[in-house]
């Protein structure tokens, strides 16, 4: 890999984790597909890096042409040519052969398209838009640096291409560089109305906005996102740790608590992580969340003690089953046992439940666990605001 390659890589592991995030995959014919490739449910992205000089040449126009043709033009046919490959098959490898990369079902794919074109001059414009066969983002190495680091989920980031596409699909935009047009998107939505198919966008909108007080405010809050960060890379350091260690069943219910956790937004983690944190500062016996408005799940928290240690997975299953009674909405509920082991080391453990439906049965053996063991017996409704 080139230095930028793995500095777009290392961004992408940092942002999505390696559980979605895979440099240089195999495409057709053994080939390199793209310099990144990442997949996570139904969203596929697509990357390409180039890293070209400006040529010499002393006409300026020329040097533009030149350098665009091959770090923006070349990265086009290289996804073109990926996503034509990847509309053939349900799977590829990843580059040392050792693991197989499952892909969402064809019919149900979102594919975003992304060019990231490092080597060119300050004042050089970068295209973006549609070059013949879908739309392509294309950025600059700045703007690849703050964009990746400000939407450093998988959620934020996909929602972000696709209402970037659907906003100027129809439009056409002078953007000074991406950095300019995120200050947009994260200040209004883009739930804006233009008369005109002509959009200006000011230069230095980023540079404003990481001045406003709006952002100093952001920045504060989103602090406290980072105890759920830090569990979703201490979760997944132990699936890879463990790899081959633990049972099949175990690991894949492992891997399913991740995915959810991880794909939570930016906003949601600030709220789960002031819970989380409270949880298990007070050392509550167990904290059954809310689910988030829009979620189809929800999240059980029990802190490990020597009084629970022996029975801590059937405790949790049992006060995962409670909480999905009590919270009908969420058909998964996922949960997360942290504490310290009788040897004193730090120790986790997760429960993934799905039920789709509820039936008579279920709800029984749910109240009876309630009546029996107090799981939840009289379970409080709060908000992430009563523990800040």
């Amino acid at each position: 890999m080139t230095p930028s390659e793995k500095f777009v890589a290392e961004l992408c592991r940092k942002s999505f984790l390696p559980f979605w995030s895979f440099p240089n995959p195999l495409g057709k014919k053994g080939k390199e597909l793209c310099d990144v490739f990442v997949v996570c449910e139904n969203h596929i992205v697509i990357i390409s890096v180039k890293d070209i000089t400006v040529s010499n040449h002393p006409d300026e126009n020329i040097q533009y042409e030149r350098w665009v043709k091959k770090a923006i033009h070349e990265s086009a046919d290289q996804i073109y040519g990926a996503e034509r490959f990847l509309n053939s098959v349900d799977k590829i490898l990843t580059k040392d052969r050792s693991r197989v990369i499952k892909l969402p079902d064809k019919k149900q794919r979102i594919i975003h398209r992304i060019a990231i074109a490092f080597g060119s001059k300050p004042e050089f414009p970068i295209e973006t838009g549609n070059f013949g066969k879908g739309f392509i983002h294309v950025l600059d190495e700045r703007s690849t640096w703050i964009v990746l680091n400000e939407l450093d989920t998988i959620t934020d980031f996909t929602n972000y291409l696709i209402a970037k596409e659907k906003f100027i699909v129809d439009k056409t935009i002078l953007i000074p560089s991406e950095a300019d047009f995120l200050a947009l998107y994260l200040q209004t939505g883009l739930d804006l109305t233009y008369p005109a198919d002509l959009i200006t966008i000011d230069a230095d909108m980023w540079h404003d906005y990481q001045r406003s007080k709006e952002y100093s405010k952001w920045r504060r809050e989103i602090q406290l996102r980072f105890i759920w960060d830090e569990l979703i890379e201490n979760m997944y350091e132990y699936q890879l740790n463990n790899h081959g260690k633990v049972s099949s069943e175990r690991m894949s219910e492992l891997e399913l608590s991740v995915r959810t956790i991880n794909l939570e937004p930016r906003i949601n983690r600030i709220e789960l992580g002031i819970v989380l944190e409270n949880a298990f500062k007070k050392k509550v016996n167990a904290r059954m969340i809310q689910p988030i408005a829009g979620s189809n799940h929800t999240y059980v928290l029990m802190p490990l003690t020597d009084k629970n240690w022996e029975d801590k997975e059937k405790e949790l299953i049992m006060r995962c089953c409670v909480a999905r009674v009590e919270n009908p909405e969420a058909e998964i509920v996922v949960g997360i046992a942290l504490g310290k082991c009788l040897k004193g080391e730090s120790h986790f453990d997760v429960c993934y439940l799905e039920v789709p439906e509820l039936d008579d049965q279920f709800i029984q053996n749910a109240r009876i666990v309630q009546e029996e063991l107090g799981y939840f017996s009289n379970p409080k409704r709060s908000h992430s605001k009563d523990y800040r």
